[in-house]
């Protein structure tokens, strides 16, 4: 296959000098634009390996040019053209991606000479990026870790998905990993080296969801006093994980079943249609279908979701990876708190075989984090273990049977959460900022907690 150089000057009689002068040259297939828009569109239709622009062109110049070929394809070696008294311009677009730049008027071999060093330059950047590509074509799936059947299945089903482009609708309950499905997708895919956005549909209020997805107008409503792109304009060319879908308000809905149909959509205040190339990948733990019936859900979205359908296995299905995946999350707790990784004992390696995990693998995960924090040795016991020492309210013997069930849980997890937070602070100096990234509790929670029991965060400091 040969490389394609893609001319773009808007002299007529220049440009068509150029694409003969070059096809003479060079053995390449050489493309032709008249203007930025439609060199865009020839980049996003077709390869383009090297990119020779003019710098001074009416409605996009060749530094806005710049800027659009490395957001959409980084790899395209760009070269630009500058008119005499402009070299400062030249030095901007260096800064900005440009591999090189020559002044007008040139010489044919000092041209030529450049566009055969872009094209190499090209093709070492493209087999390195494919050599890279080679190498972590399995780290994707890293994160997701177990031996099982049906880890494996869902693995060999994420492989098979990210060799394609259609929608997926991941499956499953709270914690079971799907945005890490959807994430492998995306990395194993070939749209990995564009962005994925993740939108976390709960956590966006209603009222501003739409705007947030689809961007508005400048006017649109009180205080759009700009233009704002939506995340599909940022996802363009890559991945949209729409995380929680079954809570989308029914407008919402409608819009997304539009840009599932044809790949537009109109911003808020737009009379113009928006053409975006995104693959969606969207995940519930709700029974969409039984929404449906509720009419709370559009079937004609459901079925637009449900391409391909994975579904990411509970826990419970999979119990005898539990020591594998403590295992991976005592390593990767270690690293995030820049420590040794612990052992962990048989012993609480059958504790935790012999556990429900109603909240699956982000339960167990978040219970390793936790030990690896308050655990002081190199090897975590049973004794490490809130209310497993022997010595808690639920040892042998001391249980107060005139409290009620309510009152003596109510006293075992204030136990536990004083303990805790003790060997959290004692674990880190007193900061509570790296005490709520260690355990998971938002900042200000964890203030209010600490407050509650009257802990004393000062003792801890040194």
């Amino acid at each position: 296959m040969k490389d394609t150089i893609l001319i773009v000057e808007d002299e007529t009689d220049l440009l068509k000098g150029l694409q003969r002068t070059v096809s003479m040259a060079v053995d390449c297939d050489v493309l032709v634009a008249d203007n930025s828009y439609d060199a865009l569109k020839l980049i996003k239709s077709e390869p383009v390996d090297v990119v020779l622009s003019d710098i001074c062109m009416p409605r996009m110049d060749g530094l806005s040019l710049l800027r659009a070929v490395r957001e959409y394809d980084p790899h395209i070696t760009v070269i630009m053209m500058t008119a005499y008294g402009t070299i400062e311009v030249a030095v901007k677009a260096i800064k900005a991606g440009a591999y090189d730049f020559i002044q007008k008027p040139f010489e044919e071999e000092q041209l030529i000479h450049l566009l055969r060093k872009g094209l190499e330059l090209n093709r070492l950047v493209r087999e390195n990026a494919r050599l890279m590509a080679q190498v972590c074509d399995k780290a994707p799936f890293e994160s997701i870790v177990g031996n099982s059947t049906v880890i494996q299945q869902a693995l060999e089903t994420i492989q098979t998905l990210s060799q394609t482009d259609v929608t997926v609708l991941i499956l499953g309950e709270t914690g079971t990993g799907k945005d890490l499905a959807a994430h492998a997708i995306h990395a194993a895919s070939k749209r990995r080296h564009r962005q994925m956005v993740t939108v976390n549909c709960p956590a966006v209020p209603e009222s501003i969801l739409e705007s947030e997805l689809f961007g508005y107008k400048k006017g649109a409503f009180t205080n759009a006093d700009q233009d704002k792109p939506g995340l599909f304009d940022k996802a363009d060319g890559g991945t949209i994980f729409l995380d929680e879908i079954g809570d989308l308000s029914p407008p919402v809905q409608t819009k997304l079943l539009r840009v599932l149909e044809d790949k537009s959509f109109k911003p808020l205040g737009d009379s113009q249609d928006r053409k975006v190339d995104v693959r969606i990948i969207a995940a519930t733990n709700q029974d969409l279908e039984t929404k449906i019936e509720e009419n709370s859900f559009r079937p004609d979205l459901y079925y637009r979701l449900n391409v391909a359908a994975l579904v990411m296995p509970p826990l419970r299905e999979f119990k005898e990876d539990i020591p594998v995946l403590a295992d991976h999350f005592l390593k990767k707790s270690a690293c995030e708190m820049n420590k040794i990784p612990k052992q962990i004992s048989p012993d609480v390696i059958a504790y935790l075989l012999s556990r429900d995990w109603p909240g699956n693998v982000r339960e167990l995960e978040n219970t390793i984090k936790n030990w690896t924090a308050i655990c002081s040795g190199n090897k975590i016991e049973m004794a490490d273990i809130p209310g497993q020492s022997g010595n808690g309210p639920m040892a042998s013997g001391q249980l107060d049977f005139s409290l009620s069930y309510k009152n003596l849980k109510n006293n075992a997890i204030e136990t536990f959460t004083k303990g805790y937070l003790h060997r959290l602070l004692e674990h880190t100096g007193g900061n509570v900022s790296l005490s709520a990234q260690i355990s998971g509790i938002k900042r200000q929670s964890l203030q209010k907690i600490i407050k509650r029991y009257a802990i004393k965060v000062d003792r801890y400091r040194s």
